[in-house]
């Protein structure tokens, strides 16, 4: 089974092994003062803030969260080690059954140390256009919930290929919403030893990574 918080604050999750297939922890909205650490997840989708600003007028904060020694295993078909998922300004629809966007909101202090993967899709995926394919659209109609001061520490592994040459994304729809997002000592590639990033509206001066492709 999955972990997931909402609405809750001072939460520890630790010392388990987690296989199955959705997240391995998400941070709901209004979850604040969390520490994660010591899991082996399998299978899952990563462990994710979100997804937030889902519904219009609607607060979601998720902040001061650590998670820490982390080992993921199998984490593909579109899944990740490490997910910020925040939907975009404008209406914007993942599937007939999930559609948003437009909420309020923050996230902010968010860590994650220490982490390895084998056969993960991507190492790192940020987003602010969470559900919206038109990038033009959602820089347009950037989100209104904001991320801030996040760190991304000590990651290594291989990733599935599947998303080759790149092993992380970071996406914000703007940068007057989207700031302070860090990755340093990243040691993730592609079984075919590639590295690259995909960056969008970030600042890359806190990215030890190489943003391979990026606008």
């Amino acid at each position: 089974m999955n972990r997931d918080t909402y609405r809750s604050s001072n939460i520890v999750i630790q010392n388990s092994v987690i296989n199955n297939g959705d997240d391995c922890v998400s941070f709901k909205p209004n979850s604040t003062e969390i520490l994660v650490q010591n899991l082996h997840c399998n299978g899952s989708h990563g462990i994710s803030v979100g997804s937030l600003g889902q519904y219009q007028g609607e607060v979601d904060i998720v902040q001061n969260v650590l998670v820490y020694n982390i080992s993921m295993y199998n984490a593909s078909r579109k899944k990740d080690m490490a997910r910020i998922k925040v939907w975009p300004g404008i209406s914007s629809a993942m599937s007939e059954d999930l559609q948003g966007g437009g909420g309020l909101g923050s996230v902010q202090n968010i860590t994650y140390d220490k982490m390895y993967i084998e056969n993960v899709d991507w190492a790192i995926e940020v987003t602010q256009c969470y559900g919206q394919k038109n990038q033009t659209l959602c820089n347009e109609n950037p989100s209104n919930l904001t991320i801030s001061d996040v760190y991304f520490n000590d990651l290594t592994g291989v990733t599935s290929g599947k998303n080759d040459p790149n092993v992380g994304t970071i996406i914000c729809s703007s940068p007057d919403v989207c700031s302070g997002i860090h990755a340093t000592n990243i040691d993730v590639k592609s079984p075919d030893g590639d590295s690259g990033f995909v960056c969008t509206n970030v600042d890359e001066e806190f990215l030890d990574v190489e943003c391979a492709s990026s606008s």
